[in-house]
């Protein structure tokens, strides 16, 4: 009796280990309530920006009564990206159209809004088109003014320094930039410009910025300073000032020969000199946190997610920061707003498990106050940590990755190998990932590669991308998938790979060039006709003036070369399973390639699953996303069997 009553509770503390509540489809891939919150400067409303239909819009609430007094929406698919506090009764937001959720918006038009908190005098104060703008400083002690760089395409003198009336949209030439052609301006916390980038063109477009030079303002005069670089094309990028303005920081690899991560660095404006402040062994800088008066606190790495390296640890806020981080442990914290007095904070805070929340803090009280969930229906639900992992490369470069397995699982698993897109300069990162958490609570593991051409591991590691499309960069992914297999946790006879954009081509050519390794592949929203693709497929990228060079230099050319790398012209090597997603109104990789692919595969009567939205570049609608999950679970499912739990 006794021994089948242990037995019995054996069973069920199994049972309870493996048991898993299954979440919705649709609150994974909701939209998010808040995408990012900001204190005005008096303390007394924020800001906030969230999604609705194909938009990102922009609110303002009161924060004693909780009520909304304005909301502003610039029409279909465009996008509030960024917005800021011009002084506590007008907000700045700055909008682009975004066509996709996985468009990137680098290279996109930028328009500058300005528009009172009751929703009046709504003002397009800057327009983007032959001149583009950044913003500098928000001159909180000029409520009618915020200091802008401008850059006139027609003109070859760089960028220039002007005030911009934020009621009248007038601007005024500043003139506190040195002569020189001048890519990157930084103004100190006082709002004056110190730091200027200067560029020098070299030959042809590959060595552009073969030339770099730093200058300083100080006493008045601008200063260049010949830094002993190690490298032909160093990358600088100015990050911010000490609180005393007495130490300007920037990033840069100039110190390395090969091999380099990006590091931050000071120039010390008393002794004259730069010095290595940070730098990790494997990864560059990520993300960069700033106090009340806009001082640089802090910085972590890619590969180093939760570890804060603080340039001054007694400065106040670096000690708020450090405690909160030690009151949300395991989690990302950024203070993305202070008032003006330092008193009051906006807090972000996200894990891996955790889409986003947000809090208002006292420092006074010692208190925080929740405000809002980014996706709400996920909160304290069952999901699962995201691993940093890290494997050779069969040439023997260090790559890695990101693993997301079952709850209480990690062995002999059916996995998902997710190629993020891009490819040059982007990669994925630990944080919430969406696609990972709904795989994990319907029993698949999964696995995401940062391989050679990806971003945030140096410029040597992304420049060894060139000319790999379906090449090293490819082997990357495959020996990703081999070594989740040698570590026991994927079984070998249940995987399936998929992407987007570019992961979209590595989805198909996965299964081209390893056909017995994969069992089924999607290919979403991808790039399967790289003949098209060099000639100039319609998209709007293919109508940039410099695409012609940047083709040449980052895939190849010649219609041999083109063909040996080219998805609609080896399906004939396919033997996985395919599920092909496309947008009708894709603008980056428009439709053309998946119907070309789908007359390639019909030609040879190779079966395929299809699924076209009227979507552009990866799907925004819920339904849509709520219909392609749906779907592509049971492709999975149809090929490697339901997950594990």
């Amino acid at each position: 009796m006794k021994k089948g009553i242990f037995w019995l509770v054996i069973m069920l503390f199994s049972n309870l280990a493996v048991c898993v509540e299954q979440l919705p489809v649709r609150d994974f891939f909701e939209h998010s309530q808040v995408v990012l919150m900001k204190i005005s400067p008096n303390g007394k409303n924020i800001a906030f920006t969230y999604e609705e239909g194909s938009e990102v819009r922009l609110a303002v609430m009161d924060l004693d009564k909780s009520k909304i007094l304005s909301s502003f929406s610039f029409g279909e698919n465009k996008h509030v990206v960024g917005f800021y506090w011009a002084n506590d009764h007008r907000v700045l937001m700055e909008v682009t159209e975004v066509k996709g959720n996985l468009m990137s918006i680098r290279g996109n038009q930028v328009d500058l809004y300005a528009a009172n908190i009751d929703g009046k005098k709504r003002d397009l104060i800057f327009k983007s088109g032959m001149s583009v703008y950044t913003i500098l400083n928000l001159l909180p002690d000029d409520p009618d003014n915020i200091l802008i760089g401008k850059y006139h395409w027609a003109e070859d003198d760089g960028m220039r320094a002007f005030k911009l009336n934020i009621n009248k949209a007038t601007e005024k030439f500043l003139n506190q930039q040195p002569k020189g052609v001048i890519s990157k301006l930084m103004a100190d916390n006082a709002g004056i410009i110190r730091l200027a980038v200067e560029n020098a063109e070299g030959e042809n477009e590959d060595s552009f910025d073969n030339e770099t030079f730093l200058h300083f303002l100080d006493d008045g005069n601008w200063q260049k300073l010949t830094l002993e670089t190690k490298r032909d094309n160093p990358y600088f990028n100015p990050i911010g000032f000490s609180a005393d303005n007495r130490k300007a920081y920037f990033s840069s690899n100039f110190d390395i020969e090969k091999d380099d991560t990006i590091g931050l660095f000071s120039y010390d404006f008393d002794t004259k000199k730069v010095s290595l402040i940070s730098r990790h062994v494997d990864s560059d800088v990520n993300s960069t946190f700033y106090g009340h008066d806009n001082e640089l606190l802090a910085l972590n790495y890619v590969s180093a997610p939760l570890e804060y390296d603080y340039l001054d640890a007694k400065n106040p806020d670096a000690l708020l920061l450090a405690g909160l981080t030690k009151s949300f442990p395991d989690e990302q914290v950024t203070i993305t707003s202070f008032s003006k007095n330092g008193q009051l904070a906006i807090l972000g805070v996200r894990s891996d498990r955790n889409p986003g929340q947000y809090y208002l803090y006292d420092k006074e009280a010692k208190k925080a106050r929740y405000l809002a969930s980014k996706l709400p229906k996920l909160d304290n639900k069952p999901l699962v940590p995201m691993t940093l992992v890290k494997f050779k490369s069969r040439d023997g470069i260090d790559i890695h990755g990101l693993l997301t397995v079952p709850v209480n699982q990690d062995k002999n698993l059916p996995l998902i190998v997710n190629v993020h897109g891009g490819p040059f300069g982007v990669y994925d990162e630990w944080r919430f990932n969406p696609e990972a958490q709904f795989f994990a609570n319907r029993g698949y593991a999964t696995l995401q590669v940062n391989y050679r051409g990806s971003g945030g591991y140096g410029e040597d590691f992304e420049k060894l991308g060139r000319l790999q499309w379906g090449k090293a960069m490819q082997d990357d992914v495959a020996d990703a998938t081999h070594w989740a297999i040698k570590q026991g946790i994927a079984d070998p006879n249940r995987i399936c790979i998929y992407g987007g954009s570019y992961g979209g081509y590595a989805a198909l050519w996965g299964v081209i060039k390893e056909p017995d390794l994969y069992k089924c592949s999607v290919g979403y929203v991808g790039v399967y006709d790289m003949q098209l693709f060099f000639d100039g497929d319609g998209s709007d990228a293919s109508r940039s003036k410099s695409i012609a060079g940047y083709l040449k230099t980052h895939v190849g050319e010649g219609t041999d070369y083109l063909k040996s790398i080219s998805p609609v012209e080896n399906v004939n090597k396919i033997k996985a399973d395919l599920f092909i997603v496309h947008g009708s109104k894709d603008v980056r990789v428009p439709i053309v390639h998946a119907n070309n692919l789908k007359k390639a595969l019909d030609k040879i009567g190779k079966p395929y699953k299809w699924m076209v939205k009227e979507e552009g570049h990866g799907f925004y609608q819920v339904d849509n996303r709520e219909a392609l999950y749906t779907e592509m679970l049971a492709f999975f499912e149809k090929n490697i069997g339901k997950g594990v739990l």
